[in-house]
């Protein structure tokens, strides 16, 4: 081989090398409509597992699942996990000192990283997109890491943003405790249109945390007191809203694209429930129901498209304000801690009782299965131990049951990887990880 055959081949494959490196940067910089732009992970991606808050999971749950790994939280969690597309776990926790959010390998535990986000980040889920980066909000910002927890963005925001919602790929929909409708691009942070508020802009030095405590109870102070739920085939998102100078609180839709395809943020509706809304919004798989709790102590089903109610069921109390939905309309609610196992289905003009179990005690929100169980913790015996348990939801029946050493509290809700595992949170502080031995 003659030295000028040498360097044309050494010059070829700079080149190729250069060109291979070149082309990575643009895809990453593109504008990446395959491979970049934020889509919601396989798994349990945000709060309600989906944008719908259906609390619904189609993996398969293994018959051999085993306590895995247990992890303290740093202080009492009242926001559901998420878990991502690899089976790693997102969790924010009151902790008052240390970490707050932490995201924990789901082989043992560990943190994969963790942050101290500070006071409003315990209210959240985080949202993870397909490449396992999580979103998520504190008092007065919203933050977008990458998946070694490294800043992305942050963007401003009128009081906390509450467990963040995919609006489509590309697009983060935020709904703030001050009143705000958000649409970001998920690259970015930046608006992907100018916002929509439903209170005035507050004065410039408004304490971020100003009315989050009266979320809890629907109080008037905290204008959007729940996460959104969202239809992305309609552009829509339903949210909890107090407005401006009223007492209760409303059902109300939010339209993020107009007719022609264009994003725009608008109101749509607003929906009286009995005596206000109570907790977040959740919607049938098809997108054409709205399921909401009245602080009159009923479920209602109402019409995603005009607001109109289909019908109302007498529950005797709103309880968690929170439910599980599965695509043939079954649905369970959560109850209030202590509450029976009650399961119904949407008939379309009314709710019927399927399965009612007044010996079970449920300690938090459910999630359904495609196997067509319901996963939910309970307490048991004397004590009050919590215990995740599966039951059929035709007949109520329990199927088995999965002990949570030393647990107290109630359950934030069951976490379903893309492989069935289990994560639960309880709000003693305590993360339980559950997958095959």
């Amino acid at each position: 081989m003659t030295r000028a055959v040498r360097r044309r081949r050494r010059s070829s494959l700079v080149f190729a090398v250069i060109a291979a490196a070149l082309a990575l940067v643009a895809t990453a910089c593109s504008d990446g409509r395959i491979d970049v732009l934020a889509k919601p992970s396989a798994g349990w991606a945000s709060f309600g597992g989906n944008g719908a808050n259906a609390n619904y999971a189609y993996p398969v749950v293994p018959d051999d699942l085993k306590l895995s790994w247990t992890r303290p939280a740093g202080g009492p969690v009242t926001a559901q996990v998420s878990i991502d597309a690899g089976g790693n776990v997102a969790a924010s926790a009151k902790a008052p000192v240390g970490c707050d959010f932490q995201v924990l390998d789901q082989r043992n535990g560990r943190k994969n990283f963790c942050k101290r986000l500070g006071p409003g980040s315990a209210m959240n889920t985080a949202f993870y997109d397909q490449l396992g980066q999580p979103y998520i909000g504190k008092a007065g910002e919203f933050f977008a890491y990458n998946g070694g927890g490294a800043i992305r963005w942050r963007a401003s925001t009128s009081g906390v943003a509450l467990s963040a919602k995919s609006a489509g790929p590309g697009r983060i929909v935020l709904a703030t405790t001050g009143g705000q409708i958000m649409l970001l691009n998920a690259q970015t942070g930046d608006p992907a249109t100018p916002q929509l508020r439903l209170r005035p802009k507050p004065p410039k030095n408004t304490d971020p945390m100003a009315g989050v405590d009266q979320c809890a109870s629907g109080g008037p102070a905290c204008a959007i007191s729940a996460p959104p739920a969202v239809d992305i085939a309609s552009g829509r998102v339903f949210v909890n809203v107090v407005p401006a100078g009223a007492k209760t609180s409303q059902l109300t839709a939010v339209s993020y694209r107009d007719p022609a395809g264009k994003e725009k943020l608008s109101t749509m509706w607003t929906a009286d429930l009995g005596g206000g809304m109570a907790g977040p919004a959740s919607l049938s798989a098809d997108g054409t129901t709205v399921y909401a709790f009245g602080r009159d102590g009923k479920l209602y089903a109402v019409d995603a498209a005009d607001g109109s109610v289909r019908w109302s069921h007498d529950l005797d109390g709103h309880g968690f304000a929170t439910l599980s939905v599965s695509p043939d309309g079954t649905l369970v609610p959560a109850g209030g801690l202590g509450s029976p196992l009650t399961v119904l289905h949407d008939d379309g003009d009314h709710a019927s009782e399927v399965a009612r179990r007044d010996d079970v005690q449920m300690a938090g929100v459910g999630t359904q299965t495609s196997a067509g169980s319901l996963w939910a913790v309970v307490r048991e015996g004397a004590d009050s131990a919590l215990v995740l348990t599966e039951f059929d939801v035709k007949t109520a029946k329990t199927k088995r049951s999965l002990p949570l050493p030393e647990a107290t509290g109630f359950s934030t809700g069951v976490a379903v990887s893309a492989v069935g595992q289990l994560a639960v949170a309880t709000t003693d502080g305590t993360v339980y990880f559950f997958s095959r031995p």
